[in-house]
């Protein structure tokens, strides 16, 4: 692993343990008049006091099957060693980033192409004709014959690249180290920038807690970005201004939980929201109001088998999510992170 990978691990890894350690001194802190225990007595926590802070996830781990509007169709595998990013092609063919490279697929779980790639590849953005994959602070443009066009310098020391969008006129990158969005030209240059905590524009300014900061261009114009530490999702005008925003926190199906989802998004073509949480992993969908509307797949769906988990690649201590892409049918693709495969999912039929 690079000093700069090590480096941005820390930063989030850091994050984590001090919400961790501030929550462990809430528990275990002592009034100051407390009496002072003989040296070298332990203090633990009795019993009742530990049950009534246990974190109990089992009752939600399993799906309502009352609430599924999808059947799983098809899965096949990406065979990566570690799976970073998908998404759909405009013919819907299925761009996978992982290891060193970037493969292409058909719906039929056939590859076509690979693309090798000289460092590890972070997301993706498919265009008309050509697709964007970034590293952590730099970005490449190739076309779908594999052919590299252009490709950037690094974009900051601190730049940690978490989604690409393009339009017309540039791209705009979720930039989770910084905890902004940047705006800026095919060649990298950056233009501006937005996403600090700022009244004139009404910005609330983005929690981002781990490397999941994601964002997409709508049919309107204007952007979806998950503000993950806020557990929502806000739309911005181009022009970094915030707009509205939906999403809740709680446990609860409708809702956000954790301490940075969702992980990931995806439009239907009716212009529907599919979410994709990391930690208790589940897959639903939300009107274009966010209102809830249903699920894709549940944590009993998505990890039968609690060992990959335990195998999976480095990136657990941070979470591990299930991309999520949406083809022009509908259906639902899945990237699994523990089974390195691509799961496909089609709407239930009705009558």
């Amino acid at each position: 692993m690079s000093e700069k990978n090590k480096i941005g691990r820390r930063v989030f890894m850091g994050t984590g343990l001090l919400g961790v350690g501030g929550a462990l001194g809430w528990l275990v802190g002592r009034p100051k008049n407390a009496p002072k225990k003989p040296p070298g007595e332990k203090t633990a926590l009795p019993p009742e006091l530990v049950n009534k802070f246990e974190y109990d996830l089992s009752a939600y781990e399993k799906t309502d099957r009352d609430l599924l509007l999808y059947n799983e169709a098809n899965s096949f595998p990406t065979n990566f060693q570690r799976v970073a990013r998908m998404t759909i092609m405009p013919d819907d063919r299925i761009l996978v980033a992982g290891d060193k490279s970037v493969k292409i697929f058909n719906l039929n779980g056939s590859m076509e192409l690979e693309v090798p790639l000289e460092r590890l590849p972070h997301c993706l953005y498919a265009g008309e004709n050509e697709f964007i994959v970034s590293h952590w602070d730099r970005f490449l443009i190739y076309d779908y014959q594999g052919n590299l066009k252009s490709k950037t310098e690094s974009l900051g020391e601190k730049v940690y690249i978490t989604a690409i969008v393009a339009d017309d006129d540039g791209l705009f990158l979720a930039d989770a180290g910084n905890r902004e969005v940047l705006r800026c030209d095919r060649e990298g240059n950056i233009e501006y920038k937005f996403g600090k905590k700022d009244p004139s524009l009404k910005n609330p300014g983005f929690a981002v807690p781990s490397p999941f900061f994601d964002l997409k261009m709508a049919s309107d114009g204007n952007l979806r970005i998950v503000n993950p530490g806020r557990l929502r999702v806000e739309t911005y005008t181009a022009d970094g201004r915030f707009q509205s925003s939906w999403g809740e926190p709680g446990i609860k199906i409708d809702r956000f939980c954790g301490c940075c989802n969702p992980a990931f998004f995806a439009f239907t073509p009716d212009g529907s929201f599919v979410t994709s949480e990391k930690g208790l992993a589940r897959i639903n969908v939300y009107d274009q109001d966010g209102n809830f509307q249903g699920t894709v797949a549940g944590p009993d769906m998505l990890i039968t088998d609690r060992s990959v988990v335990k195998k999976a690649s480095p990136d657990e201590k941070i979470g591990l999510g299930f991309d999520v892409t949406v083809d022009s049918g509908g259906r639902v693709l899945a990237l699994d992170p523990y089974k390195k495969s691509i799961r496909v999912f089609e709407p239930k039929t009705t009558v």
